[in-house]
């Protein structure tokens, strides 16, 4: 008998460790689709429109297909949970449910159901839906700041400012700090590409080269703008200003390569 309760006692206190792991506190962004799968069109009864205000309004930072993604978010999609709300067959009821997933589709969390007896659906939905944020105790505050990892933005090297000494001056350092050039990041040194042609495609564009016409890059959109990815090799294309970039990661080390772009 003692041993079926130890048995029982390590299976609970188990369960209780994996979903202590799983808190919607340890995720900084919620993604909201443009419809739910029981609806027939884009926010229809204004209810994607409804669930976005009410997780706003519980301390969530709400994004949606159209937002420009942030690069903390690009770096590690793991911070962004997906919202869904599911209908639950009811007779005479209108009832609906939360629920909130991570990037491995686990549901971090479920909520409770809201009810509704309005005839009319619109009306029933919203009450069902603000039911459900009434009923669920989130609590939400983001907490996983130090305990993600975020891969440090790579940003190219700077030039130092050189100040012209006269030849016969004698060079006297006065201040103990070390010169401004040994505060170079450690990036490879960025080389220009030969003059290219951009072609805009239907997935992105063609970077073609000037002298044998033909293309060197072929990259295609994704979520952020003016990022590309690079068809068939490492690393991605963006635009920075008016310039165009190409960023990978050689030998383990990452390079910057500035494309000399033919206007």
């Amino acid at each position: 008998m003692k041993t079926k309760i130890c048995v029982f006692l390590l299976i609970l206190s188990t369960t209780t460790s994996l979903w202590a792991q799983l808190s919607i506190n340890d995720y900084k962004y919620v993604s909201v689709p443009d419809k739910f799968d029981f609806l027939k069109s884009n926010d229809q009864y204004q209810l994607n429109s409804l669930t976005k205000f009410l997780l706003k309004k519980n301390g969530f930072t709400v994004l949606n297909k159209s937002d420009n993604y942030p690069m903390d978010l690009a770096q590690n999609n793991c911070l962004l949970l997906n919202a869904n709300v599911v209908k639950i067959k009811g007779l005479l009821t209108t009832k609906l449910q939360l629920l909130l997933t991570n990037c491995k589709n686990t549901v971090v969390f479920s909520s409770e159901i809201g009810k509704s007896k309005l005839k009319d659906y619109q009306k029933a939905y919203h009450e069902a839906l603000r039911d459900v944020f009434t009923l669920s105790e989130f609590n939400y505050a983001y907490v996983g700041a130090d305990r993600t990892i975020v891969l440090p933005t790579p940003t190219p090297p700077k030039t130092p400012k050189v100040t012209p000494i006269e030849p016969t001056s004698e060079i006297v350092s006065e201040e103990p700090e070390a010169p401004s050039v040994a505060e170079v990041p450690s990036v490879p040194v960025v080389e220009v590409a030969s003059g290219l042609i951009i072609q805009q495609t239907n997935t992105g564009y063609n970077f073609i080269d000037s002298r044998s016409k033909t293309i060197k890059y072929s990259v295609h959109a994704t979520l952020f703008e003016n990022v590309y990815i690079i068809d068939g090799e490492e690393g991605i294309i963006y635009k920075r200003g008016q310039s165009w970039v190409r960023e990978s990661i050689e030998n383990g080390k990452t390079t910057i390569e500035a494309l000399n772009i033919q206007r």
